[in-house]
């Protein structure tokens, strides 16, 4: 009988920062590239994020009906599958269905052939809902080199996968991310023939070391941001007609392989035509630390995106044994996040660089998505990209998204938003964050005809020119400043309060304002320090990075005073505005809008 494959038993590679994710050991085990040794006595476990089989998420999802666990081992020593069974927790409030119970449900001895198969049994019948393996050595060292977690169900259907990958000179992350990927699917008999790479190349500078033969495709764009990379590859499979699924994938990231191996076996068994995948997000800088594993947007809200799972350890093994049952995100970031092309018709909106990923997933993508343990991308911190450029984008963007997406968003909602972030951007000094705000803003206030008519290639270059609040390298002085502790919560409110009436401290007599430099994290707004000190320095915690704001009153009051002018606009125009946006939708996503991008620059 066929075996498909599921996933498969991954051990630490070379390269692997973060063992834990991936194994657990106990007495004298050598992990070398991807293999465990383990001595007489030793023992490896996968009740890891990765290593575990979601057996409860893979019920609800797929119309698997058999489960079976090949390890590859050499040695004299034992096997054991364990399964367990999630159970409601009442004391401890907070982590219902964490706690749970585990039995070793079959074992065998290490095969002399190298692959020993242990079956689930009753996978459908049972209860469990969460499994993994455990590795024991007796006489002799044993040596595991993996093993894979597969089924007999036959495939309900044939997926043909396609990643799209947008570039702007990215080779150090890109030139890795394709090697492996390329590497993955030579190795696979599961996904040759089934899985080709397209890279959108917006600089039209990036070339491959790869076979003639290879599946791998690169396209040449124009700088239209990661929105125009996006749309050209999707449109670009469209018309060619090869794909059944799309898998976007940022330049900038660095791929676990086995997560493209869980998103195929997904998509393969999925009961769910619609279902879409979202790859969660990883530190770089802290490789056990989850960023986002999907997100909410209240756009109500000053700060509308709300990640799912934001820090969590996943070293943790409750974590790695919760059967986490599957929760309702509003969008997926583009770092990872893979559909049925047929799932719309419509293209990205082109908004570039903030809130493309967000309007896609609103419309589109997001209610059908789900998660997958060990389907992860690692990224740099997000604080260290903030700029105020990148508010520019922020503004208009959701501005855009909301108008499209919410019927009862009105100006209220958006002057709120508005008034609001440049008030603590002024009261923190940042005064380049608050011009590039007002400038997003009056962007959107244009209306869709100037949104279609905008160079955008031009516009990025011109707005990454800004210099001023874009995090960098600090001197060995600044970066030698003690990092200020924060203060308690209770008294951060109360400096932020009385902000507000000695306006941001710029009506207090300056012998009543300290010179002396003070610290604030680098994506915080320090309201309070601000109204007491003249300088302060937003510096990243773990980096020396960051950037030096000083006070600047005729500076605050003229920025004050635009605030206030944008504000009566969006009051006036915001009606008009959305009637407008909404009818110029189709056409702005539409094949034929993008094909004129493509061919204006």
């Amino acid at each position: 009988m066929d075996r498909f494959l599921l996933q498969r038993l991954t051990l630490p590679r070379a390269e692997t920062t973060e063992p834990l994710l991936y194994v657990r050991s106990n007495g004298d085990v050598v992990l070398g590239d991807g293999t465990a040794r383990l001595t007489a006595g030793a023992e490896i476990s996968f009740d890891t994020s990765f290593g575990v089989f979601a057996a409860g998420r893979w019920k609800r999802l797929s119309v698997v009906g058999a489960l079976q666990v090949t390890v590859n081992a050499h040695g004299s020593g034992r096997i054991e599958l364990v399964g367990v069974k999630s159970r409601v927790s009442s004391r401890i409030p907070g982590l219902a269905g964490i706690a749970g119970r585990e039995r070793v449900v079959a074992s065998a001895g290490i095969s002399p052939s190298g692959k020993t198969t242990l079956d689930v049994p009753e996978f459908l019948k049972s209860a469990t809902s969460t499994y993994f393996i455990r590795v024991s050595a007796e006489q002799t060292d044993v040596v595991v080199i993996g093993g894979e977690w597969s089924t007999t169900t036959a495939p309900p259907r044939e997926v043909r996968l396609s990643l799209s990958i947008t570039t702007f000179n990215r080779q150090d992350y890109v030139k890795p991310t394709v090697a492996k990927v390329l590497q993955l699917v030579e190795s696979l008999d599961s996904l040759r023939d089934h899985l080709r790479i397209l890279v959108v190349d917006n600089a039209s500078n990036i070339t491959f070391d790869a076979a003639p033969d290879a599946p791998l495709t690169v396209v040449a764009n124009p700088n239209l941001g990661g929105a125009g990379g996006f749309a050209r590859g999707i449109i670009y499979l469209r018309d060619e007609g090869w794909s059944t699924h799309v898998l976007l994938m940022d330049d900038d990231i660095t791929l676990e392989p086995e997560a493209l191996v869980r998103t195929f076996a997904l998509f393969t068994y999925a009961r769910d035509p619609k279902l879409c995948i979202h790859g969660a997000m990883l530190s770089e800088e802290q490789a056990w630390m989850q960023f986002e594993a999907g997100s909410k947007y209240r756009w109500r809200s000053l700060y509308p995106l709300r990640a799912i799972g934001r820090e969590e350890d996943l070293r943790e093994r409750r974590l790695a044994l919760h059967d986490a049952h599957e929760k309702k995100f509003a969008y997926t970031a583009w770092w990872y996040t893979a559909f049925p092309i047929t799932i719309t018709r419509d293209n990205p909106l082109p908004i570039f660089v903030r809130g493309d990923d967000v309007g896609f997933g609103l419309m589109h993508t997001g209610r059908h998505s789900v998660t997958l343990n060990g389907v992860i991308v690692w990224h740099a911190d997000f604080g260290l990209k903030n700029n105020p450029s990148s508010l520019y984008y922020e503004k208009r963007n959701f501005a855009i998204v909301d108008t499209l997406v919410f019927d009862n968003h009105h100006w209220w909602h958006l002057a709120r938003r508005f008034i609001a972030l440049c008030f603590r951007n002024l009261f923190s000094m940042r005064y380049a964050s608050v011009e590039y705000m007002i400038k997003g803003v009056r962007a959107y206030l244009d209306g869709p005809m100037a949104l279609m008519a905008t160079d955008h290639s031009a516009l990025h270059d011109e707005l990454r020119k800004v210099i001023e609040e874009k995090p960098g390298s600090l001197s060995s002085e600044l970066a030698a400043v003690p990092i200020t502790k924060p203060r308690p919560k209770a008294i951060r409110l109360i400096g932020f309060a009385l902000a507000v009436p000695l306006l941001g401290g710029y009506i207090l007599p300056k012998v009543l304002r300290r010179d002396s430099l003070k610290t604030a994290p680098i994506d915080s707004r320090a309201v309070g320090l601000a109204t007491r000190y003249n300088r302060i320095l937003y510096r990243h915690d773990r980096l020396p990075e960051g950037f030096l704001v000083q006070r600047d009153s005729k500076r605050f009051f003229a920025l004050l005073r635009e605030v206030a002018v944008v504000t009566k606009d969006i009051a006036v125009n915001y009606k008009r505005l959305k009637r407008e946006y909404r009818a110029a939708y189709p056409t702005l996503v539409s094949d034929e809008s993008w094909h004129a991008r493509f061919n204006r620059n």
